[in-house]
Formats: structure tokens, C-alpha cells, sequence
């Protein structure tokens, strides 16, 4: 208990005291004279504290859930790039005991917009297979992702649910969004093997979300309906994604955000994706925001059927509170879950998590 009442202790003072240091606003942005050539630095710090029940004992750990360093910016006009290095569950124990300490490259790429209609997206980039999979972790509703956004990363060879490829998006009459790509995969075969390729659509019956990451929750500042579907597809694996995503602002100035995805994974029984059970999970989540106190109150609801005979299905739901100091810049959230299994027992989950976004 001291552990857990030291790390909220740390989470509350900082994100109080950063409004008085930060005033000057972000540091690190430097352009040419003529605005062309732009650059920009920036870092997402997510402390963690975590009480997670096993069994007869509960683990604590305090660590950061996310830390990542940035660039980003345009080369010309119309040419942007970013670049971000994660290092996620940074000094969390694994099951050995041991403190996770890994760093990798998490997103690299340059993406050329000849028009709203179509740009395109090369490099090292995220795989567009459902709202919840696309969205940005620095501006999530919740703690974090569904549990099971990213289930076939590791046989796909993806990293958080990236891939090496290439992808069209474009914007119709801000209504109507598609995004087509090509991508390297699992390449662990001959050359005949198939390369990785995805589709998405969305429509958009208010305004549309045309970043590259999508939105968790903009607080109210969007109107945003968004009705989408997606496919994932290399040799025998595959994935198919509904989703349904609302953001909408309220007369007195408060807000609503709810999301539902339904993704069916199926890895086919083939190698090298045979470790990708046939599968559907789904993933309710919604918030309200309080805009003059800042706070607001959210539920997610996850859940995993695997559709093999015998097979154990389990899920995770979590309700909390969120603290938006400074919206997604400066936020802190706590929340309580449960996660069942139909081979094992119930086990509680407690988090606290502080947020700091600069870029």
C-alpha cells in the first residue's frame, strides 16, 4: 500500500505543478524563413502504477507504460515525415523478474500530399484494420488500447501493430475515407509468399478524421461519426474489422465519446500463422467530459470468443476516471478493472496513470 499511495502521490504533484512550468509552451519546433522546411521535437512520458490480483497474491510494479521520443515536420509543402522511438513498460518486472528495458523504432514515415483525395503513406507505418488499432496513443478516451487491438502483431512480424509498407488514403467530399496498402508481413518464406494487404473504409456523415493516427476523444472540440470497416490479409491469416466511433460536443460545452469495434481474426491452421486461433473480439468503450471541471468518468468492455471447439474465451472490463489538466497534454486517469477467464479465476486490476504529450 505505501507503494501505491507514493506513486499517486507523485502522479497528483506533478501534473499539478506543470501548468507553471510549461507556460511557455512547447520548445522545440525550428523552421526556415519561409516555412517550408519544418521540425519539430517532442516526447509522450506515461508513468504507471499497476495492482494487478494473481491468484492468492497482488503484483505492484511502477514504470512507464510509454516512452517515446519524436520528430516530425515537412520537407516541402506538401511532403510531412515523423519519426518515434517507443519503450513501453519501461522498468515494469516480466515473469522472471526481470525489468523491461527494450527500445525500438515504433513509426518511420513520409507521406506525400498531392490532394485531399490522395496521398500516400510509405515507410514504417500503422496497419489501418480498426478505429481502435489506428488511433494514437497520446490521445486515447481510456488508460489504454482494447486488449486485444493488436492480437496478430507478433505472427504478422508487426511491431504494435506496424508494418513495413506502402498505403493510399484520401478524403471524398470529407465524407467518404479510404486507405489501401501493400505491406512486407510475415516474409519468413520463399518468394512466392504473399506480401501483407489491408483496405479500410469510412464514412462520415459529420466531419471526417483526417489525421493519420485517429482520435480517442477530442474533449468536444470535433463532431465526429464515423462508420468504418477493414480488411487484413496474407496468406492463410486474415482479419476482418466493423467499427462505429462517436465524438460529439453537447450545448453546455461538455462531451461524449463512445466506440464499438468487432475484429474476427483467423490465422487459418497454416504456418506460419497457426498461432492466431480463430477468433472474434469486440470492444465497447465510452466517456462524458465535464469541461469546466476537467473530469469525466469512462467504461471499456473487451471481449475474446475463440470459436474452436474446447477453446477458453475470456475479456476485461474497467471503469475510471480521467483528469484532463490540460486535455491530452497533461492528464492523469485511474481506473479499476476486472479480467475473466473461463479457465481461471477473476483477477482485479488497479491503474493509475499520469500523461505528459509534447509535440
Amino acid at each position: 500500500m505505501k507503494s501505491l499511495w507514493c506513486a499517486i502521490a507523485a502522479a497528483i504533484l506533478a501534473v499539478v505543478l506543470v501548468p507553471e512550468v510549461e507556460a511557455g509552451g512547447p520548445p522545440f519546433e525550428f523552421s526556415t524563413s519561409d516555412g517550408d522546411v519544418t521540425l519539430k521535437l517532442g516526447f509522450l512520458l506515461q508513468p504507471q502504477y499497476e495492482a494487478l490480483e494473481n491468484g492468492t497474491d497482488t503484483k505492484h510494479n511502477v514504470f512507464f507504460r510509454r516512452l517515446r521520443l519524436m520528430a516530425g515536420g515537412k520537407l516541402t509543402p506538401k511532403l510531412s515525415y515523423f519519426i518515434e522511438s517507443d519503450s513501453p513498460n519501461l522498468g515494469k518486472k516480466d515473469a522472471a523478474g526481470n525489468r523491461e528495458a527494450d527500445i525500438f523504432l515504433q513509426d518511420a514515415y513520409l507521406s506525400y500530399a498531392f490532394r485531399p483525395e490522395f496521398q500516400l503513406d510509405g515507410g514504417m507505418i500503422i496497419v489501418p484494420v480498426s478505429h481502435n488499432t489506428t488511433q494514437s496513443a497520446a490521445n486515447l478516451m481510456t488508460i489504454d488500447f482494447g486488449p486485444y487491438a493488436f492480437a496478430a502483431s507478433t505472427p504478422t512480424r508487426s511491431k504494435v501493430g506496424r508494418d513495413y509498407g506502402i498505403q493510399a488514403r484520401g478524403y471524398i467530399n470529407n465524407h467518404l475515407e479510404y486507405r489501401v496498402g501493400v505491406f512486407r508481413g510475415n516474409r519468413n518464406h520463399d518468394r512466392d509468399f504473399p506480401y501483407r494487404f489491408t483496405a479500410r473504409v469510412v464514412y462520415y456523415p459529420l466531419d471526417a478524421d483526417t489525421g493519420y493516427f485517429y482520435t480517442g476523444t477530442s474533449l468536444g472540440a470535433k463532431k465526429v461519426v464515423a462508420i468504418g470497416g477493414g480488411i487484413d490479409r496474407q496468406g492463410s491469416y486474415s482479419a476482418n474489422a466493423v467499427d462505429f466511433y462517436l465524438d460529439h460536443p453537447l450545448p453546455n460545452g461538455d462531451a461524449v465519446t463512445a466506440q464499438a469495434n468487432f475484429v474476427r481474426y483467423d490465422g487459418g491452421g497454416e504456418y506460419p500463422f497457426q498461432s492466431v486461433a480463430k477468433q472474434n473480439t469486440w470492444l465497447l468503450e465510452g466517456a462524458y467530459y465535464l469541461h469546466r471541471a476537467r473530469f469525466g468518468p469512462y467504461i471499456q468492455f473487451a471481449s475474446r470468443d475463440l470459436t474452436e471447439a474446447g477453446a477458453r474465451d475470456d475479456g476485461k472490463v474497467q471503469g475510471g476516471i480521467s483528469w484532463w489538466v490540460q486535455k491530452h497534454r497533461v492528464n492523469l486517469k485511474a481506473g479499476y478493472g476486472r479480467l475473466f477467464s473461463d479457465d481461471a479465476a477473476d483477477r482485479s486490476q488497479f491503474l493509475v496513470q499520469a500523461q505528459f504529450f509534447y509535440f
